[in-house]
């Protein structure tokens, strides 16, 4: 008889989102050689084995919201391998817009794409079970597990964690009136709506750009003479972008909600097992953007350290959230997902630097990192760093006139990174 888990707060909270997003996070990579596809495979089976979440389907009946653990599952469930004669890092893309659905048996899945010279591997993971920070973590579990085969043929010591996935335990070492400060819902009262070109939905689609090494190395350098950060760099330039797009008014109020990773608060700072440990934090410019690049960055820049300086940051009513979420029934939580999807402002997430992801003797030449597939009104940029190379990418149903909107905003943000690099 299957094994049921009883689904907690993280799960249900993206479930909630699953017909505004497709609640799915992928990683597309290209690499200068060829992958074995049975190593490849062996090595996506066994990270899914090593985590009961991985291979378990999600159900939300009867019971209320819960999980079967699956003990048997065919290959073809987590793995496919497609020989082309075109480029695969193109079909990789492709492959990773397909979702990973909540009630399949795998809750992680690989494509493997080569030609005659190279090879595309496209990574994506339910969102249901981990958020940025996991979904990296799983990427370079897959190299270790690769890399185990490749050298001994067994996998059989990699390590992934599978303890708790509660989301609470971010605030289950604070005091009460810390817990009790957090009861309050977050708003920063300003929402900024990207201007898509009408509501229709259109296709799933990609666009990204990436930013070359040396001038993120070089903007990075200015930055933190001025106090900033690459993430504060990165805020900056989809203000100031987002400002110059039709319609918009750059001297109006406008908030871009950024994310971060609430694993510091954990026990040993890291959380169990897998999950959802994302908190929010909105930034706002009330008057929107200043006289020019610096001047932005400023005022970001000091909204960013004070979130550090607060070590309470990213948590603003979330004890209030997790309770909800916890005791009252799906079905009517999923009447109000839609109405707090639709207060949603722009979006940034940066997973930073993505290491420790050679295949064997394979080193990424090239990489993307996709968050879930938005539907209007949403729009988040993300945005990860691959041996220095920055690259931000936007993932979404959208119409082609919405896809040129779209790529004029990702161009026009890394205009802005290599200005400010050349001191301009």
């Amino acid at each position: 008889m299957s094994k049921i888990m009883f689904a907690g707060t993280g799960e249900k909270l993206q479930y909630l989102l699953h017909e505004h997003n497709d609640n799915t996070i992928r990683f597309v990579l290209r690499y200068p050689g060829l992958i074995d596809p049975d190593l490849m495979c062996a090595a996506v089976k066994a990270l899914i084995q090593k985590s009961d979440i991985l291979h378990s389907s999600f159900h939300n009946d009867a019971l209320n919201a819960h999980w079967i653990i699956q003990e048997e599952y065919d290959d073809s469930c987590f793995f496919q391998y497609i020989r082309t004669e075109g480029d695969p890092y193109v079909t990789a893309q492709s492959l990773a817009l397909l979702p990973v659905l909540p009630e399949g048996p795998a809750q992680l899945r690989c494509y493997l794409v080569q030609n005659e010279k190279q090879s595309a591997v496209a990574l994506t993971i339910s969102h249901l079970c981990v958020d940025g920070g996991d979904g990296k973590y799983l990427l370079s579990k897959l190299a270790e597990s690769y890399g185990m085969l490749a050298e001994t043929g067994c996998a059989d010591e990699l390590t992934i964690k599978n303890g708790s996935r509660a989301p609470e335990q971010i605030y289950e070492g604070l005091k009460l009136k810390e817990i009790l400060s957090l009861l309050k819902i977050q708003d920063n009262g300003v929402k900024s709506e990207f201007p898509f070109a009408d509501q229709n939905l259109g296709r799933r689609n990609m666009v990204y750009m990436t930013i070359p090494a040396d001038v993120m190395a070089a903007a990075r350098r200015r930055a933190k003479a001025a106090g900033a950060t690459v993430n504060d760099l990165l805020l900056t330039a989809l203000y100031e972008a987002y400002a110059a797009m039709p319609g918009v008014d750059a001297d109006a109020p406008m908030s871009v909600m950024s994310m971060i990773d609430l694993r510091r608060h954990c026990s040993d700072g890291e959380s169990e097992g897998l999950g959802n440990m994302s908190g929010t934090f909105p930034t706002k410019l009330m008057e929107g953007i200043g006289e020019d690049f610096s001047a932005t960055l400023c005022q970001v820049a000091e909204q960013t350290r004070q979130m550090k300086e607060n070590p309470l940051a990213g948590m603003d009513s979330l004890p209030l959230i997790h309770g909800v979420v916890r005791t009252m029934p799906m079905k009517l939580l999923t009447l109000v997902a839609g109405k707090v999807y639709g207060s949603f402002s722009l979006g940034l997430t940066n997973l930073g630097s993505i290491d420790n992801i050679a295949l064997g003797n394979l080193v990424p030449t090239e990489g993307l990192f996709g968050g879930p597939l938005k539907k209007k009104p949403g729009m988040q940029v993300s945005a990860a760093s691959f041996d220095g190379t920055c690259s931000l990418c936007v993932v979404g149903q959208y119409t082609d006139a919405d896809t040129v909107l779209l790529r004029t905003l990702l161009d026009k943000m890394a205009n802005q990174i290599v200005a400010y690099a050349n001191g301009i």
